[in-house]
């Protein structure tokens, strides 16, 4: 009933006004849209109907389809009906839903395709639909769950794609909500291609130095994060050396599993100079559960594999750099600085060398920690050439042995990181106590540590010029290649995992194209250039001949005309010679007469 209140005298939201009419004016009229007598009501339009997420794209907010899921051409999804005590999807389709359907698209697109599903028809025949949860092929739980299968195969390639379920209903022509409703957007990758190695191991020349980064280009970003999901194994021929992942640096990030062997860790480097050395990189053993995989779950098929040796080089002209720390020493930014000759000089004595042999230690980027702990970046060059290796001064029974020992700067270091080594356990090799009282600090006699306490790491051998020129260099035909892997590992560290562009196997297809095609390429550049210059080459032949051949024609002509010019002068002189001999006959004749009167 609707009523005017200020003119229905039984109003009880306006008496005042009411009071003063002696009838009601009121008209009451009953408004209804569905049913009758009793049963008649008002009722109003309804929102479309909600769906929301279920199962495991409800818990985990993301999907990935990889070499290793149950189903790899089809995704389950299911859905929840919020609504279900009202009547399933299907039932209400009697009233204004008209479809609840699965929409995807790939990551950057603006477009939704319309997901499809496979079903048996009336002859039992497969035939693609529309994935649409209100469909008479749908089948909904008293609970008001319905799962479909999302079919993949031959219709959905690889990528990273978003999905989102929406229930369209007949169109009002109102708000959106009241003709259609959408769950939220989850995204998912798709990706059926296992990772593999992309070209050869870095850096692409057989030989290399100890403690130098080895790196395996793959395909695709790896899963990377930590504790690493494959093993990792070094074997050096001819040795008991054998280092595992936990043994070794180990770097992956990326694209790239980097590694290399830690020479600090206790290894005779004279021993293994020159050895050959396998590397295997996946899963080793076969009780293994390790491998490598992709960012999406892809593992490897097969290890990697490769060797390589470790350079021969001359020790006696290597210099080895490493980080020297020296604790218990008061320091602080501006002073640091000036601590370079006693830290130098405490170096010196731990290694018992000469006053002469302050020349090879180099000591560069000192930075000072906490206030008592010095660290310095130390370089131990070789020893000099002019007087051959210097020897450790030693008062041991076995100074014979040791004095005829030639100190390349590896063996020093080996040195430090013994007498470091034990230091820390409580003992000391210097020679005798006199000589470790030596460290103490003389204005801190009472404090034993200072000077005392260090340690080195992070070892790296530098070659000689001459080794790393023959031992150490990339070929020239290989330059090109090598750069390019390097470009393309540093530029593939950043990016989410999830998100990663995939590299297809058309993809990778394409740019082993596009490589054979710019090789065709340089290879026909090179022979037109080759080509051109043996014709510039044959052009240059033919002007030399040309001008050689006119040089001589002319030397022939000006000898001619020279010739020429010479005979007539021998013909003029001749005619004066003529003239003097005639000239000199008639003046004898003219004196002979004058002497006969």
């Amino acid at each position: 009933v609707m009523e005017s209140a200020c003119e229905d005298a039984n109003s009880h939201n306006n008496d005042l006004t009411a009071s003063v009419f002696n009838e009601t004016k009121s008209v009451s009229q009953k408004l209804f849209n569905r049913g009758a007598g009793e049963n008649a009501v008002v009722e109003f339009v309804k929102p479309c109907p909600r769906v929301e997420w279920a199962g495991e794209l409800k818990r985990d907010r993301h999907f990935v389809i990889n070499t290793n899921s149950d189903d790899e051409d089809n995704l389950l999804v299911t859905v929840f009906n919020p609504n279900h005590g009202e009547g399933s999807f299907q039932d209400m389709t009697n009233d204004r839903l008209k479809k609840v359907i699965l929409f995807y698209r790939e990551l950057g697109d603006l477009h939704w395709s319309t997901a499809r599903t496979e079903v048996e028809d009336d002859d039992g025949k497969p035939t693609s639909v529309e994935v649409d949860f209100a469909a008479n092929y749908a089948e909904e739980s008293s609970y008001g769950y319905t799962s479909m299968k999302w079919k993949l195969a031959n219709f959905v390639s690889e990528g990273t794609y978003e999905i989102k379920i929406e229930t369209k209903c007949d169109q009002l022509g109102g708000p959106p909500d009241i003709d259609m409703f959408g769950t939220s957007i989850i995204s998912g990758v798709i990706d059926l291609t296992l990772p593999e190695q992309y070209g050869q191991a870095l850096p692409l020349h057989d030989t290399v130095l100890l403690g130098e980064e080895l790196v395996v280009v793959f395909t695709e970003p790896l899963r990377c994060e930590k504790p690493f999901t494959f093993d990792l194994q070094i074997i050096i021929e001819g040795t008991n050396y054998r280092f595992d992942r936990e043994e070794l640096q180990v770097v992956c990030e990326g694209r790239k599993v980097g590694f290399q062997i830690d020479p600090t860790v206790g290894i005779d480097v004279e021993q293994v100079i020159g050895k050959t050395f396998t590397v295997e990189i996946g899963k080793v053993g076969v009780d293994s559960l390790s491998n490598i995989f992709d960012a999406n779950g892809n593992s490897i098929e097969n290890n990697v594999k490769f060797s390589k040796t470790l350079a021969n080089i001359n020790l006696d002209e290597a210099s080895s750099l490493f980080k020297f720390t020296l604790e218990d020493i008061e320091c602080s930014d501006d002073t640091v600085g000036a601590l370079a000759d006693e830290v130098k000089d405490k170096i010196m004595k731990l290694l018992e060398l000469d006053t002469s042999d302050t020349s090879r230690i180099v000591l560069s980027s000192m930075i000072c920690e906490n206030g008592d702990t010095v660290i310095t970046t130390t370089t131990l060059l070789p020893p000099s050439t002019d007087g051959g290796g210097r020897s450790l001064r030693t008062t041991s029974s076995s100074s014979a042995a040791v004095g005829t020992e030639r100190l390349h700067s590896i063996n020093l270091f080996t040195k430090l990181r013994d007498l470091s080594q034990e230091q820390h356990q409580g003992g000391s090799r210097l020679s005798n106590p006199k000589e470790r009282k030596m460290f103490a600090d003389k204005d801190n006699k009472s404090d034993s540590k200072v000077g005392f306490l260090f340690n080195v790491k992070d070892l790296k051998i530098i070659a000689s010029a001459s080794d790393t020129k023959t031992m150490l260099t990339t070929a020239s035909t290989l330059l090109d290649q090598e750069e390019e892997l390097y470009k393309l590992v540093s530029s593939s560290k950043s990016g989410r995992h999830s998100m990663e562009v995939i590299m297809k196997k058309t993809d990778r297809r394409a740019i082993l194209d596009e490589i054979e095609m710019h090789e065709d390429a340089m290879i026909e550049e090179f022979h037109t250039h080759l080509q051109l210059e043996m014709k510039m080459q044959d052009e240059a032949g033919h002007q030399r001949e040309e001008a050689g051949r006119q040089h001589d024609e002319e030397m022939m002509r000006e000898m001619k005309m020279h010739e020429e010019e010479m005979l007539r002068e021998m013909k003029l002189l001749h005619v004066e010679l003529l003239v003097v001999t005639l000239a000199c006959i008639g003046i004898s004749i003219g004196a002979l007469l004058y002497l006969k009167k």
